[in-house]
């Protein structure tokens, strides 16, 4: 059985893993859930994120430490093409839905590590839907958006209808369409001095380049 220790982000000191300091530095820092393994399936590290994930993928809830079946099938794909690419690096992707409420895209590539005999694999786990939260955030900063107009637009980003949005948040459907008007008003409007203050610049840096005889 392939086997995943929940390591509370503190990584198992792996044979040619424990003086990489600094690639620990980089994977606890690591927004995503990060979770590496042996070719054979031993856990060598398993950050808090990609515990939580393994732990909603798993069909037998009774083995909370076995890697789910989903992800090593892709772990696996990635050993096989090695046996018929030796050559080639490869990185798989792919989306997994267990579902309709969320999505999980999981890449996997090769981990040469200083010391090791052989390559780890790398697994990085990304909630599709918290990864689109955090740019609908990101813009709700940008443009300057009130608080209720960004619970909106996260959740437009997400792809929810007027009509859901009216449901979750508890409004009627012309207020959602009015929020998202001003939302949009607001995004011009951005985009407008944006353009506007390149222009300005390119402008500004027109007579410098003129020279007059």
């Amino acid at each position: 059985m392939n086997t995943l220790a929940n390591t509370q982000e503190k990584p198992n000191c792996h044979e040619g893993y424990s003086n990489n300091i600094f690639l620990q530095g980089v994977l606890e820092g690591f927004m995503h859930g990060v979770l590496v393994l042996t070719e054979r399936g031993e856990h060598v590290y398993v950050n808090h994120l990609a515990s939580q994930v393994c732990d909603r993928l798993l069909e037998n809830k009774f083995q909370p430490n076995a890697v789910p079946v989903d992800i090593w099938r892709i772990c696996q794909a990635l050993i096989d093409s090695r046996k018929s690419y030796p050559d080639r690096l490869f990185v798989i992707e792919t989306e997994i839905t267990p579902d309709e409420s969320i999505a999980f895209l999981i890449r996997v590539r090769w981990l040469q590590m200083e010391g090791a005999d052989s390559p780890y694999i790398l697994v990085t786990l990304e909630e599709q839907y918290q990864s689109t939260q955090s740019l609908a955030i990101a813009e709700a900063q940008k443009y300057g958006l009130t608080p209720r107009q960004a619970e909106i637009w996260v959740l437009r980003r997400a792809n929810y209808t007027y009509k859901e949005i009216a449901a979750k948040l508890f409004i009627t459907l012309n207020t959602v369409k009015k929020h998202v008007k001003n939302i949009r008003a607001k995004q011009e409007m951005a985009h407008f001095f944006s353009r506007a203050k390149r222009e300005t610049y390119h402008i500004q840096t027109l007579p410098s380049m003129i020279s007059f005889n």
